[in-house]
């Protein structure tokens, strides 16, 4: 096991099995943001600037030097189908009491969707090929994987902490994105889009900022020829290496949110609930859908 201290997250600790040691990691209960509870937009502003200097390292540039430093890269398409709607059905085959929860959730998406956003989500669900290929097209990075909230802890020196990298993989930030608006939904107080232009205009200082690096950086993996310029920084990489065509990102970020948690958007808008940031459940759903189709025809 080691620490891994990269730059927003020095208290990230994967082992190459996977496994966690206790004591390596400091008690951040305190710290963590609360579980579906709206968030300040200062708090928010931090954590989309922390993500956007995380997106900004060149991990695709990254090649292991020891086996413990061969990175866990959870496949993107196992991914991409992990909530939907085959994946349920197998999880409930197999005991698992969060298939039925999965399966009435996408029932509800069934009942409450529009007919194309339904069709969108079924052909996706069944072969997520066309997703994938429009992806593969645009810069991929190291991402968190699991960003909710309730993972980060913003610390008082400034600096931000983020837990629970079991699904850290290398894609484009589309897919971050997309899972970081479905998933904090109850706690969101702006809509998606000013969302996503606040990630922008962070990624965009990080993208052409020279970011300090982490001392467990300079003394594990190798990063290619950014280290041989500068050890202690990362020299300026521009947004074609890290973002690319944002307006694609954007599509791609609704289409990969609906995939992912369209089965919840279902069950919320049944129930008759509200977003945090005061939309109705049923509205947010219909606006969903629409972005995602709309996004599918321009993209798929």
């Amino acid at each position: 096991m080691r620490l891994v201290e990269p730059l927003v997250a020095p208290y990230l600790g994967i082992g190459s099995a996977g496994e966690a040691v206790a004591i390596l990691m400091p008690d951040l209960s305190r710290e963590l943001i609360p579980w579906e509870e709206p968030v300040e937009d200062a708090t928010l502003d931090l954590v989309l600037d922390a993500l956007a200097r995380l997106h900004a390292m060149p991990w695709a540039e990254y090649t292991a030097t020891t086996p413990d430093w061969d990175w866990p890269w959870c496949p993107l398409r196992e991914r991409l189908l992990l909530l939907s709607r085959p994946s349920a059905e197998g999880y409930r085959a197999a005991g698992l009491a969060v298939g039925d929860t999965f399966l009435a959730g996408w029932d509800a998406f069934d009942r409450r969707a529009s007919a194309s956003a339904r069709e969108l989500i079924e052909r996706l669900s069944a072969g997520p090929g066309p997703l994938l290929d429009v992806l593969d097209r645009l810069p991929k990075t190291g991402l968190h994987g699991d960003l909710k909230l309730a993972n980060v802890a913003p610390l008082d020196d400034g600096r931000v902490a983020i837990i629970d990298w079991q699904m850290m993989s290398m894609a484009p930030v589309a897919v971050e994105l997309g899972w970081l608006l479905v998933s904090n939904s109850s706690s969101l107080r702006r809509t998606p889009e000013d969302v996503l232009g606040a990630y922008h205009a962070a990624a965009v200082r990080a993208a052409t900022a020279s970011l300090p690096m982490g001392r467990s950086w300079l003394m594990g993996p190798s990063i290619g020829p950014a280290m041989e310029r500068d050890p202690d920084r990362l020299p300026p990489r521009g947004t074609d290496a890290t973002i690319g065509d944002w307006d694609a990102q954007v599509d791609l970020a609704w289409i990969v949110g609906l995939l992912l948690r369209g089965w919840r958007k279902g069950l919320d808008a049944e129930a008759g609930g509200r977003l945090g940031s005061g939309t109705a459940a049923a509205d947010d759903l219909a606006w969903w859908c629409a972005r995602a189709v709309d996004a599918a025809a321009r993209r798929l």
